[in-house]
């Protein structure tokens, strides 16, 4: 990991455009952030779009913009992430997944500095520096026609692989312990020391959710370890939700769930952990959780918890 951090440091400063690639939860998003924060874009916004959480028909209007009444519902102009992301840095996230036709447009982009917004008749001129992550193969995309081969070149003008966490175990430790600082914090609890036996169990672990699984698993370990030294026995828990309510307790998924499944479990025991810790208040729940006021009401209404801590204690 340390070759890779040098290679961003080496690259950051030098304004061109980076190829980041690896399996999905390795911390591809952290390393753009890095090639942001160390170049001489620092000071200015950092904006990132997850190119696979958008409708293909939508993708477009949402990275150029679109003017007023461009389609149903534009009722009103709205400006793209290009346009955020002016005298900045953009981060694609999972680049691989765009449309071909917002392919072309991204490519105009790169190569002339401008776009133009949906149902627009002008093109505006931007200075954007992009940061594309993937956890494919381009390669093999622009073989099966996927992927627009001059796209893929202008992009991984420099390509950086970040390895799996199973082939950098050296760095579970510290990461381990930086994310039980983090979230000790952001649970209000005390503080909690991850034993050695411990960390030797985290670090003997294959993780295939990569540094993403990692750090739910310690938010679950801080969450329900109430502070102290915390011993090995407490990563074997991490895999199964506590009961937090007899509706939550039903839809708690087992260790034979999917990996998504087990992620749903932790989220809804850590909700539910923190909820009780703020005595039902959402707005000081929301803040340690360092999520908005409306993404913990809609995990509460998704979960079935809400009542169970007050659905009045709005805070």
């Amino acid at each position: 990991m340390r070759q890779l951090l040098d290679a961003t440091a080496r690259v950051a400063p030098k304004e061109i455009t980076v190829l980041v690639r690896g399996e999905t939860g390795t911390g591809k998003e952290l390393i753009g952030s890095l090639l942001h924060a160390q170049s001489r874009r620092a000071d200015g916004p950092l904006v990132r779009f997850n190119c696979s959480a958008i409708p293909a028909e939508l993708a477009e209007a949402e990275l150029f913009g679109h003017a007023r009444g461009a389609f149903t519902g534009a009722t009103q102009a709205h400006r793209g992430f290009f346009a955020e992301a002016n005298g900045g840095t953009l981060v694609l996230d999972e680049v691989g997944e765009l449309p071909l036709g917002v392919q072309v447009k991204l490519l105009r982009a790169l190569q002339e500095g401008e776009i133009q917004p949906v149902g627009s008749g002008h093109v505006e001129t931007v200075d954007v520096r992009i940061v594309a992550c993937t956890n494919r193969d381009l390669e093999a995309e622009v073989r099966a026609g996927r992927f627009r081969e001059d796209l893929y070149y202008r992009l991984a003008v420099v390509e950086l692989v970040v390895p799996p966490l199973r082939e950098r175990r050296e760095d579970i430790p510290a990461l381990a312990h930086e994310f039980a600082l983090r979230y000790a914090e952001r649970f209000g609890t005390e503080p909690a020391r991850l034993s050695p036996a411990l960390v030797e169990r985290l670090a003997a672990a294959d993780w295939p959710g990569n540094v993403r699984q990692l750090e739910n698993a310690i938010a679950r370990i801080i969450a329900l370890g109430g502070g102290g030294e915390i011993g090995p026995d407490a990563f074997g828990g991490a895999a199964r939700p506590e009961p937090v309510s007899p509706r939550a307790e039903e839809a708690a998924p087992d260790t034979a769930g999917s990996l998504r499944e087990q992620l749903e479990g932790l989220e809804r025991s850590v909700i539910a952990r923190t909820m009780t810790a703020v005595r039902g208040n959402q707005s000081e729940a929301a803040r340690r959780l360092g999520i908005s006021r409306n993404t913990l009401t809609e995990r509460l209404r998704r979960y079935e918890i809400a009542a169970d801590f007050g659905a009045g204690a709005s805070g």
